[in-house]
């Protein structure tokens, strides 16, 4: 008999994690609404080895353990052991790389909750094309979690992610020992406190338990103690917020300093002030500007030719078939020289209409337009 293993996607949003959730489960995935709110369900199965079965659920993106939006309190809840219908015994954090400080912030909190982790990291590829490298091996002994390169939409990696799930669900790979950051020293004397009223909870779960304790489904007098010790201590929730996060970010960018090569920005800058000197020089820029807008129009027209004719071609074949199958008369007469030469005088400009557009675009993406509204 297989046993099942439960698997809880979470991650940003747009990281690539419910085109995960859409490889892993394929057509067996099952779609409802979380309990008590509007926010959709998704779960399905897929297999992990020959041994596991992974029931999947996909936890709305959320960016922070700070939830603001109901859906990112679905997650919220979920994390904290709040919902009791859902757990999980592994969390896939899915991790974009093209945005990894970002996306490590929200990783890093996970991981304090001492749940178990394993890290998907997606849009490599993006990465790559921004000039930043990853050096994998040395990212996942500074996280101290699993971490695996993924690409959803090519489906590679998605054999080693199940591996690394299924030696995580077997305690092959530890639950990180060590914070990430030092979360006791953020309120020590009131983690204490809650700690002697709660003792499974983490030094992180703790200061979450003093923050949102009025959004958990505790009873009256675990309510009141909790209330008690923030009275007790002063505990400022904002203070301590603000603290967290700026140590977690620094935190996060002595790793990325470890495992991660980024382009250099001051290069790029002196690139573009040169070509700055060039495209809007006093003299030169405006005979740049001609030659740009005389190679616009000319491609335009020259472009279009071929399309046009085809479009041209084809409408004349059209009327000429019509003239031969439909009888003599106003009705064939309304139809050949009416809506289909009609049709004809419209299509035959759309080339012309999407080279121009298009051309443009490109003359957007790459900044020229600005520079020609500084010039003119």
């Amino acid at each position: 008999m297989k046993k099942t293993v439960h698997i809880a996607l979470v991650g940003n949003p747009n990281s690539g994690k419910t085109s995960l959730f859409n490889v892993l489960t394929g057509l067996n995935q099952r779609t409802g609404n979380f309990p008590g709110v509007t926010v959709d369900k998704k779960t399905g199965t897929t297999p992990i080895s020959s041994t596991i079965t992974g029931n999947i659920i996909d936890l709305p993106g959320t960016y922070s353990l700070y939830p603001k939006r109901l859906d990112e309190w679905v997650s919220y809840r979920v994390l904290l052991n709040q919902d009791k219908e859902i757990r999980a015994d592994v969390f896939v954090v899915v991790v974009d790389a093209s945005n990894l400080k970002r996306n490590l912030l929200f990783c890093s909190q996970i991981m304090d909750l001492k749940k178990p982790v394993v890290v998907a990291l997606t849009m490599v590829d993006i990465a790559k094309r921004k000039g930043i490298e990853i050096d994998l091996p040395q990212l996942e002994r500074e996280l101290g979690v699993p971490v695996v390169s993924i690409n959803p939409r090519k489906e590679k990696g998605i054999s080693q992610l199940k591996k690394a799930i299924e030696l995580t669900a077997s305690n092959q790979y530890k639950v990180p020992v060590r914070d990430f950051i030092e979360n006791r020293e953020l309120a020590l004397a009131p983690i204490e406190d809650l700690q002697l009223a709660i003792p499974d909870a983490s030094d992180y779960s703790a200061i979450h338990y003093l923050i949102n304790h009025e959004e958990f489904e505790l009873d009256n007098s675990l309510q009141n103690h909790i209330e008690s010790i923030e009275q007790k201590h002063n505990f400022n929730h904002t203070k301590t917020q603000a603290t967290e996060i700026l140590q977690r970010y620094h935190r996060i960018r002595q790793i990325m300093q470890a495992s991660v090569i980024e382009p250099d920005p001051n290069e790029q800058k002196r690139f573009t002030a040169k070509m700055d000197e060039v495209l809007l020089h006093r003299t030169w820029g405006y005979f740049i500007l001609f030659a740009v807008l005389f190679l616009l129009f000319q491609s335009v027209f020259y472009l279009a030719q071929y399309p046009m004719t085809w479009i041209e071609e084809g409408f004349s074949y059209a009327s000429t078939w019509l003239n031969h199958v439909l009888p003599v008369g106003w009705f064939s007469d309304l139809v050949v020289n009416g809506i289909v030469a009609g049709l004809s005088g419209i299509m035959i400009f759309v080339p012309q209409i999407m080279i121009l557009f298009g051309l443009i675009t490109i003359l957007e993406d790459t900044g020229y337009m600005a520079r020609i509204s500084f010039l003119t």
